[in-house]
């Protein structure tokens, strides 16, 4: 007997998906701030409300502190190691009237928090809420006494949401002149997983031991002839910070390569995560009134458009997980001081045989198991059920697999049975069929 529903799902999907096209493109604003993100208008659930409620009767006792007393306070709160530190030079933050190569804004980053402050500043924070992703936050002590003591900043999103129109970070590399100020007409670049090495960090302070190694930072120039081309690569690894800014205004004196490695890996990752996490909770909430348009019965699994969605989101993620495409190191590798290498391998989760995702390379590429520790993240264990489960049962496929498939190709099989090892050992909440 022909089934004549499967016949008309074809047509009947169409139809559905122009619908649905139609109303979203009546709206003028982004799609984090319908429904079912709703992103300015939802109260979030993320660390800083928590900290927030927690400190409402000392709020104004907080806000009175010095500015490194708040500073370190807000990093023990947020456990974000201040062996992290990141100096950054650059005018490319709101507080870009403060920021100068004597006066570098700091960043301090963990896997769940980022903080940024420049000295004569606010303090920036931003979290991740399992809905709405990346969440942005001022500490001002100029702040009246009404206002919370960390308070939510809609101000940061006209920088921070280009990553497939959701809110994100951002890790820029410019071309800086002698007051941090990019060059006219220089523009910037996002670094990403395959920016080569020699073109990321303009605008910042790299320290740690001396290496091979050239990029942009610790540099300024004139013209952009100063920092293109093989003459114009003039960035070392510092083992202290050049002359210029006064380091005993800050909690540490460095700027450490490592640490900065771990940055960008993780601005991307996070930004990945966020993104799959909105499209496909926007989806999934786009699905019901699909369904019932196709007339399946209400228990039917995501199909359609839906589903599209959903392993579209999870080949992204997955790439993004297993460091696909990332930049080679040049010969001698990379070297820091040792001290946030230290604080970062205190939380590494080991298996039967003492191998972590967090164990550093260095030498050739960042992790000696490509897969991403942000795997454990909050943020990765907050996406819908639907997309963590398809994610986890393709990577456990996908690194088993004798011929493997491109997002896992880059990977011998050695490296690919490892972390699938470390994995099963040391990541809660497998699928059932995990390994089968």
């Amino acid at each position: 007997m022909i089934d004549v529903m499967a016949l008309r799902r074809p047509a009947l999907l169409l139809a559905a998906t122009l619908a649905l096209r139609g109303t979203l493109g009546a709206q003028n604003h982004e799609p984090f701030e319908d429904p079912p993100i709703n992103y300015s208008t939802t109260v979030p659930v993320d660390a800083v409300s928590r900290l927030n409620a927690a400190m409402a009767k000392q709020a104004e006792e907080i806000r009175g502190w010095p500015a490194r007393r708040r500073l370190r306070w807000l990093l023990e709160q947020l456990q974000v190691p201040v062996e992290s530190q990141l100096l950054v030079f650059g005018k490319t933050s709101l507080q870009r009237g403060l920021i100068s190569p004597g006066n570098p804004r700091a960043l301090y980053f963990s896997d769940e928090a980022y903080v940024g402050w420049v000295p004569g500043g606010a303090i920036e924070i931003t979290v991740f809420d399992p809905v709405l992703g990346a969440t942005f936050y001022v500490l001002d002590a100029q702040q009246p006494e009404t206002a919370p003591l960390i308070a939510r900043s809609q101000e940061c999103l006209l920088c921070h949401a280009h990553h497939d129109h959701t809110p994100s970070l951002r890790a820029r590399s410019v071309f800086p002149d002698a007051t941090g100020e990019p060059l006219s007409g220089s523009g910037s670049s996002n670094i990403a997983p395959d920016t080569p090495l020699a073109e990321r960090w303009g605008g910042w302070y790299v320290t740690g031991r001396p290496s091979g190694l050239r990029h942009r930072g610790n540099v300024t120039g004139k013209t952009t002839e100063d920092f293109t081309g093989d003459a114009g690569l003039r960035g070392e690894v510092r083992p202290e910070l050049p002359a210029g800014p006064d380091a005993a205004r800050y909690p540490r004196a460095t700027s450490d390569i490592v640490a900065l490695l771990l940055h960008d890996h993780q601005v991307h990752v996070h930004n990945v995560l966020s993104a799959a996490n909105q499209q496909a909770r926007i989806a999934l909430f786009r699905w019901p009134a699909m369904r019932e348009l196709l007339q399946l019965p209400a228990n039917s699994a995501p199909a359609g458009s839906c589903l599209v969605v959903l392993n579209s989101q999870a080949e992204k993620v997955i790439e993004a997980l297993l460091c696909k495409g990332e930049a080679a190191f040049p010969a001698g590798g990379a070297q820091g001081d040792g001290a946030f290498e230290k604080i970062y391998a205190a939380s590494r989760r080991a298996d039967d045989r003492d191998r972590s995702l967090r164990d550093l390379d260095l030498r050739t590429r960042l992790f000696r198991y490509r897969c991403s520790p942000l795997i454990y993240a909050r943020t990765f264990e907050a996406m819908p059920k639907e997309l963590r489960t398809v994610v986890l049962r393709r990577l456990s496929v996908g690194l088993r697999a004798a011929t493997p498939a491109p997002e896992f190709a880059h990977l011998p099989a050695d490296e690919r049975q490892a972390i699938h090892e470390i994995l099963t050992a040391t990541l809660p909440d497998l699928p059932a069929d995990w390994g089968k």
